[in-house]
């Protein structure tokens, strides 16, 4: 009895150790927790070139990734970006250290997904009066975050806490090299509190800046995402976006109509209650989702 439970002790004793990252190849206990030395991906692997012409199909489609549903967990937390150093962090700490620190150097306005010049802000002044750009802010200027200037409350930088999802952008394509149906990812936008309106504790929420995310995918590369049922099976960032190993849902896909929403032409009726309004609208969005999810197999249909 007294062997078995020497063993049990052993076993979960070592399953705790070998839960830190680098713990068998510390030479020193700082060492302890360096993920460097454990990378998920040993050499970044850029998106592969895809001609025009080998494209039989494609559809242009954005999604909202919404932090309150469990397998989005990953990217929501830690939500205390003080706890940890660079063993855990949220995928908002990694944009913001970033942005602060120089490697992301231009992102684009929050109304504008199509990425056009007019909308990017870039380097320390997005001031342009000659282009009749009035921006006012930079990058530097903690998108979302600052309050205006005239306002008597203190400057307030938006944590892993104020951010509530993430709205991306991507295409649905189909290969004809491979004879498959893909899909790459285009773009994200840090979606949360909006701390430059909300006042007397009322929140309003709001898209912050979107990046084309192939600039900062080598960045999401070097940190690793935390993973609770096994510490030493860890994959990046960016792997965990491009293999879609999260939760969404469709809200728009590019259409004739000026690429509308789903709200706007699935509207709600009279005497329909806001619950069954949005059943609606998620019923549409798991239709679009099939509609290109079944392309593929209507390739081999007869």
């Amino acid at each position: 009895m007294k062997k078995i439970f020497l063993l049990s002790l052993l076993v979960f004793s070592a399953d705790d150790m070998f839960g830190q990252a680098n713990l068998l190849n510390a030479k020193n206990p700082l060492e302890v927790g360096d993920s460097s030395s454990s990378k998920a991906i040993v050499e970044f692997m850029d998106y592969e070139y895809v001609d025009d012409k080998d494209i039989l199909w494609s559809k242009v489609v954005y999604e909202f990734i919404d932090l309150n549903e469990r397998l989005n967990f990953p990217l929501l937390f830690p939500v205390n970006d003080t706890k940890y150093d660079d063993t855990r962090k949220s995928l908002w700490r990694i944009i913001r250290e970033n942005i602060e620190n120089g490697k992301i150097s231009e992102v684009y306005d929050s109304n504008n997904d199509n990425f056009t010049e007019a909308s990017r802000i870039i380097g320390k002044d997005s001031t342009d009066l000659e282009a009749n750009i009035y921006k006012n802010y930079n990058i530097s200027d903690i998108y979302k975050s600052k309050y205006v200037p005239e306002s008597f409350v203190p400057r307030e930088i938006a944590s892993s806490a104020d951010i509530f999802g993430y709205v991306i952008k991507g295409v649905w394509y189909f290969d004809k090299i491979h004879a498959e149906l893909r899909y790459r990812l285009l773009a994200i936008q840090p979606y949360g509190t909006d701390l430059k309106t909300s006042v007397d504790g009322e929140e309003t929420e709001t898209g912050y800046f979107w990046i084309w995310y192939p600039s900062i995918r080598e960045i999401l590369d070097d940190h690793l995402v935390f993973n609770d049922k096994n510490n030493n099976n860890r994959v990046s960032f960016d792997e965990l976006l491009i293999n879609r190993r999260f939760s969404s849902y469709i809200y728009k896909y590019d259409n004739v109509y000026g690429d509308r929403e789903i709200r706007d032409y699935i509207r709600q009726r009279d005497n329909e209650s806001y619950a069954q309004w949005q059943t609606r609208i998620v019923m549409e969005s798991e239709r679009i989702k099939k509609e290109i999810l079944d392309f593929e197999i209507d390739m081999w249909g007869y």
